[in-house]
């Protein structure tokens, strides 16, 4: 998952934006006219006429002109059409303000979408999912109210990472399940598979030479403060990719267990222990191609690109944007095996009596 390179690229254009006397504001399109091609503009390019009426802003309901250049290039161009919502871009470093089309508004479609989400989860989960959506908006506001602002001031991106999520796991599983032994055992495998992700995304990252300079956010980052540890930040998002998948099988585990308790209370340790085992093989395979696909699709473009250039595999492996995915994906991966062992030993220590041991341990 990408959530950490979204919301880099959010602060980013939130530091871009302080200091200077641009603002932004939302408008909508009332027409599209031609316009008489500007000295500027090469051939193929076409000129616009943009009427928009302001929504937000200091001349909220005026209706502006803007000239708007299109190149032709479908990845730089905006082609708006009447009734369009916008995010305008008001420049008052003149005398006269200045206003350039920036982004289509995609605000009411985010929400849709989000509330659409919030429903599914709250209406199938129940209560469980009411915790659920309060835990994610409450990791989301760790992220970008702890872990970032430490991060751009200078501190280890790993150790703030790991830290912070090995705290926010446990608040999580707690507020979610409550306190009992299924949930110290969830989270003692889960803290265990993110610890061994983030260790191995170190060290695997470390011997690959990884930069963290691999995308473009993280370079124009880099113009912002070049004091950031990218590499480590790169580690970081590593890690907070693969705690959702360790975190789900962590709970998954334990829960399993617990319920394998309850049906048959005579249960031993190595019984319990051996269950647990067999439960977590079948979410080895399914969780470890969740979080391998989410990877490759995310990356699908790329890798799209190589193929289409005929590259050969072993020189785009060895690139440093494809060998920073493949080392995420595999860390996480092995991250979210390990939680599977470490939370089935904890949960039948806890789970058996003692006396239950003593008599396993002696047959």
């Amino acid at each position: 998952m990408r959530y950490l390179q979204i919301l880099g690229t959010f602060l980013l254009v939130l530091t871009l934006s302080t200091g200077v006397l641009a603002a932004t504001y939302q408008a909508r399109v009332i027409s599209v006219n031609s316009a008489v091609p500007q000295p500027y503009a090469e051939e193929g390019w076409e000129s616009q006429i943009i009427t928009v009426r302001l929504l937000s802003g200091p001349h909220k309901n005026q209706n502006i002109e803007i000239l708007h250049t299109l190149t032709g290039h479908p990845y730089h161009d905006l082609v708006v059409s009447e009734g369009n919502r916008v995010i305008v871009e008001g420049d008052f470093s003149g005398t006269d303000p200045e206003y350039y089309l920036s982004d289509f508004a995609r605000g009411t479609p985010l929400a849709v979408v989000t509330i659409l989400f919030i429903l599914s989860v709250v209406l199938i989960g129940g209560r469980q999912g009411v915790k659920a959506v309060i835990s994610l908006v409450g990791m989301g506001v760790v992220i970008v109210t702890m872990i970032l602002p430490l991060v751009l001031r200078g501190y280890n991106p790993i150790v703030v990472t790991v830290g912070l999520s090995s705290v926010l796991t446990g608040l999580f599983i707690l507020f979610v399940a409550g306190y009992s032994k299924k949930t110290a055992a969830a989270v003692c495998g889960t803290v265990g598979g993110l610890v061994t992700a983030g260790i191995l995304a170190y060290i695997g990252g470390v011997a690959g030479h990884l930069t963290g300079l691999a995308s473009s956010e993280a370079q124009m980052l880099q113009y912002i403060d070049s004091s950031i540890d990218f590499q480590g930040l790169l580690f970081s998002g590593m890690i907070i990719g693969a705690l959702g998948a360790i975190l789900d099988v962590g709970i998954s585990i334990a829960s399993a267990m617990e319920q394998i308790k309850e049906a048959d209370p005579t249960t031993d340790f190595k019984t319990l222990f051996s269950r647990g085992i067999l439960v977590g093989r079948d979410l080895i395979a399914t969780m470890s191609n969740t979080l391998i696909l989410a990877y490759v699709g995310s990356s699908l473009p790329l890798l799209l690109l190589f193929h289409a250039s005929q590259s050969s595999w072993s020189e785009v492996l060895n690139l440093d944007m494809v060998a920073s995915e493949v080392i995420r994906a595999m860390t996480g991966s092995i991250g979210l095996t390990l939680a599977i062992p470490i939370t089935a030993l904890v949960s039948a220590l806890l789970l058996v009596k003692p006396q239950d041991k003593s008599q396993n341990m002696g047959n």
